[in-house]
């Protein structure tokens, strides 16, 4: 019976065939968008939860110069950059709201597009930068090229550590991170390419480009579509194999993770902060767009909240740039808390976008504009600093 329905089977398939006639899967149906949709929950504001981490910046300065954060140089001084040709580099006390030029530019990079400030860095000791100029003596839209510069982290001359290779991209929007690691500095593009070069000065080596990875805290990196979590000082790999829940991106450390959960039509987003060996999971309301892993195995930076499909609340928009509004999240604690306003956002102003700056491995500040002249910044690294039993 059973081989006389297959024959049949057989036979109408290839009269199909024959007759050209295209068979498709009945498409699933997309579901109706319901009357009333799940509420978000609302979020603390970063000020409320932690306001020890939080300061009001200027955004200029008397003259009318613009200053843009950069980092944290101690609990009480966070690092500022002019916007102008040849920039200066302040020292801005939060508690006693004076400034100080601890560094300026040389005084060469005066001309246009000569000293062009890419990415910055701040280690124990040193800052660093990514510079992008014109070769010396070149004119205005002559060859470009990069280097990079460090000082003293209390303030000193600036010097150039070296120069990159000309084959070599290090524009903003090329670097996916910038770090010190001891006496290195050491950055990696979109383009899965990883640099490291001595402060002290020497030739700039790859340390690797065969594979899409980013750097999470030197020397662990990670490829979030092949799941590995990777040491580029020993090439010890740790694949994540206890995750096929989630969707296919994972942003990991050599600890933890986060990643998306898969997302359904009207259904409030969600991630899952878990451990590399998929145990310990929290579900926290939220999208990890960002792909950023675990700043010090405790802080996720996530999108806010939202409904799929409802456009009616901003959403984080990727790594380098977080949208108006975004959300840490103490895995610890498992607190979380709002970083931008909502408020902001309706005023559809470009500038209320919040924006990092120097990564370290504490964290780097976030920061958007709440008025033409002022700053709010977050110090991430003075972010839940009590002990975390778990």
């Amino acid at each position: 019976m059973r081989w006389g329905v297959s024959v049949r089977a057989a036979a109408v398939l290839s009269l199909v065939i024959a007759l050209g006639v295209t068979w498709a899967a009945p498409e699933e149906e997309t579901p109706e968008r319901p009357a009333l949709l799940p509420k978000p929950p609302s979020l603390a504001s970063v000020d409320e939860v932690w306001p020890e981490a939080v300061s009001v910046v200027p955004a200029e300065r008397t003259d009318g110069t613009w200053l843009w954060p950069l980092g944290a140089l101690d609990e009480d001084e966070l690092l500022l950059r002019t916007d102008e040709l040849r920039p200066a580099f302040i020292g801005f006390n939060t508690r006693t709201k004076k400034q100080r030029v601890i560094a300026r530019a040389p005084e060469w990079a005066a001309c246009g597009g000569c000293f062009e400030v890419q990415e910055t860095a701040l280690g124990s000791a040193q800052v660093a930068w990514l510079v992008k100029g014109y070769a010396p003596g070149a004119s205005a839209g002559g060859r470009r090229h990069y280097e990079v510069w460090a000082m003293p982290r209390k303030g000193g001359t600036m010097h150039r550590v070296a120069r990159l290779p000309a084959t070599v991209r290090a524009d903003e929007t090329d670097v996916d991170g910038f770090q010190i690691s001891g006496g290195d500095a050491v950055w990696w593009g979109y383009d899965g390419d990883i640099w490291r070069v001595p402060l002290s000065g020497g030739i700039p080596e790859r340390v690797r480009s065969d594979r899409r990875l980013r750097v999470s805290s030197w020397p662990w990196a990670f490829d979030e579509y092949e799941r590995v979590v990777v040491n580029l000082r020993t090439g010890q790999e740790i694949e994540m194999t206890e995750a096929g829940d989630l969707a296919h991106r994972l942003a990991c450390g050599p600890v933890w993770c986060v990643g998306e959960n898969r997302q359904e039509l009207w259904s409030v987003t969600q991630a899952t902060v878990l451990r590399v060996d998929g145990t310990d999971r929290t579900t926290v309301p939220g999208d990890a767009l960002m792909m950023r892993p675990l700043i010090r195995d405790r802080l996720a930076l996530l999108g806010v909240p939202t409904v799929v499909g409802d456009d009616s609340i901003p959403s984080t928009w990727g790594a380098s740039a977080f949208g108006h509004v975004a959300q840490i999240y103490d895995r610890c604690t498992r607190q979380s808390a709002l970083l931008g306003s909502y408020g902001l956002w309706r005023a559809e102003n470009p500038w209320t976008m919040i924006k990092s700056g120097a990564w370290t491995q504490d964290g780097p500040v976030v920061y958007w504009r709440t008025t033409r002249d002022r700053f709010v910044v977050v110090d991430l690294a003075r972010v839940a600093t009590s002990p975390c039993m778990a």
